[in-house]
Formats: C-alpha cells, sequence, structure tokens
C-alpha cells in the first residue's frame, strides 16, 4: 500500500468504526481509531445475546422508520446486505440464517466476528489508540481538524468520522458525547429519545403476572388514531411489558412522551379467538 496523502481520525471504535477504518483503509488513508475504552469492539460481544446477528436478509427501505425513512436508502444501495455477508465471509466468518432472516456467525460466538475486525484493522495498518476520550473537534485555518483528547493531545487529520454510538448503553461507551462533538462542529442534533425499548406502565398489577408470555397485538394511539402497531410474543414483566412487538413500537412512544403528548398503548390478546 502506497504512502497514504490522508489522515482520517475514526472517533468510536465499535462496529461501525471498525468497518469505517477497515473501508478507509483500503482506499489507501492513514486511519487512526480513538477509543475511549481499554479495548474495541465492547458492544459487540453483547450483541445476540452474545451470539451477534450482523446482519438480516429481510433487511429493506421499509424496515426503517423516522421522521425521514428514506434516509437509510444510500446506505442499502452502496452496501447491500449480500455484500455485509460476502465481507464478513471473506475474513473467515461463515454466515447462518436463522429465524426472521437473522444472520450469525456459524460459531455461535460474537467473539468470532470481532476477532476477524481485529486482525484486518492490525493486518491493514489502522493505529489504535485506546483509552482516548474525545473532548473537543475543531477545524483550523488550514481546513484540518483538531481532535483534543482528555490527556490533552491533539491528533490532526483530514477526515473525522464520529462513530461513537448513541446514548443508549453508557457501560460501553455509548454516552452521548458524540452529539455534543457534532454540535462543536455546527451540525444540528434532532431530539434524542428511548426506542427499541420495553415500555414502562402504571399499575401494581404487574408484579402478579411478571413471566407471562403471550401472542398478541401491541397498538400506540395518539388520541383514539393508532400510530404504531405490530404483532408477536409480548411478555409482561413487573414493571410493564417489553417483547419484540412492544419494543418494535416503543419508538413512537417515546416520541409523543417527548413533545409533551399522551402516548395510550393497546394490547389485544384474544384476537386470535374465533368469535363463534
Amino acid at each position: 500500500m502506497s504512502t497514504p496523502k490522508h489522515h482520517v481520525i475514526i472517533i468510536g471504535g465499535g462496529a461501525a468504526g471498525m468497518l469505517a477504518a477497515i473501508s478507509a483503509r483500503r482506499k489507501g488513508s492513514r486511519v487512526t481509531i480513538l477509543e475511549r475504552n481499554p479495548r474495541i469492539g465492547k458492544k459487540i460481544l453483547a450483541t445476540g445475546n452474545g451470539r451477534c446477528n450482523f446482519a438480516n436478509v429481510n433487511t429493506d427501505i421499509n424496515c426503517y422508520h423516522g421522521n425521514n425513512p428514506p434516509f437509510a436508502r444510500q446506505a442499502l444501495t452502496a452496501f447491500s446486505v449480500r455484500e455485509t455477508m460476502d465481507f464478513f465471509a471473506k475474513l473467515g466468518v461463515t454466515p447462518k440464517v436463522e429465524d426472521q432472516g437473522k444472520v450469525f456467525p456459524m460459531s455461535d460466538q460474537a467473539s468470532s466476528v470481532l476477532d476477524v475486525l481485529r486482525y484486518e484493522l492490525d493486518i491493514t495498518g489502522v493505529q489504535i489508540i485506546c483509552d482516548a476520550y474525545v473532548e473537543k473537534i475543531v477545524r483550523g485555518k488550514n481546513r484540518l481538524f483538531q481532535v483534543q483528547l482528555a490527556n490533552q493531545e491533539t491528533l490532526e487529520g483530514n477526515r473525522v468520522i464520529i462513530a461513537t454510538g448513541g446514548k443508549a448503553m453508557p457501560s460501553t461507551g455509548s454516552d452521548g458525547n458524540g452529539y455534543n462533538l457534532a454540535r462543536q462542529l455546527g451540525h444540528s442534533i434532532t431530539g434524542i429519545f428511548p426506542s427499541l425499548v420495553q415500555i414502562k406502565l402504571e399499575g401494581k398489577f404487574f408484579h402478579q403476572i411478571q413471566g407471562v408470555k403471550l401472542v398478541g397485538t401491541a397498538e400506540i394511539l395518539e388520541g383514539n388514531t393508532p400510530v404504531a402497531k405490530d404483532r408477536g410474543d409480548i411478555l409482561f414483566a413487573n414493571y410493564g411489558v417489553s417483547g419484540p412487538p412492544i419494543l418494535q413500537i416503543s419508538r413512537k412512544a417515546g416520541e409523543l412522551l417527548q413533545e409533551n403528548k399522551e402516548a395510550i398503548l393497546k394490547i389485544v390478546l384474544i384476537d386470535t379467538i374465533p368469535k363463534d
């Protein structure tokens, strides 16, 4: 590989950061990953209950929601699910497809995915700096980005990729710092609220039915208008409800609550029983 003309600094050593690093390095850039934890890829080991479902063959644009769902079209077009599976297969991860299109490594070990990514970073020459918490990013007069760490060390690069994750799992480093860094560069941040989460409900009787799982339909209503709906296994817990359909519709509940609107949860458990 020829001497790199550009230096790409990637903030965050999770799955997105590692794949971005591999891609940039393969295109000839010098690449540095800055990871706040002692080791990269911590969250990967927790995905898929430790098995790491790294793709889904049923993924398409209709799977994405939010204020602007088509935003995902460009990414899905540029790097399809098939290409994702081929990418990992070339690294040595044999994929297997399970229920609902989830793709797991044949080993059933998330560490298999992390190991091949770390190996690829190593053999391609990506620099990895751990225990590196980024506090500030500024763009100098020379158009280069200056990335300042908590230890006062400063790195300079032609490009910066913020791949810090969201705010959902502080224990892995996703504590929202990426949003602060984006603001420093002049980016606007949309409202942040929970999604793909359980729903907490009022009522003491949940303690009496915790652990009960039934197939049903769950809806989020805004007034009398359904705004989200899904069906599947609904799990009752001591705090409220969980299960795949609850996770799927929870984003809309979070959005309404953020706007100080009432979110009504409707659950139907007897819709499969014949009326006669």
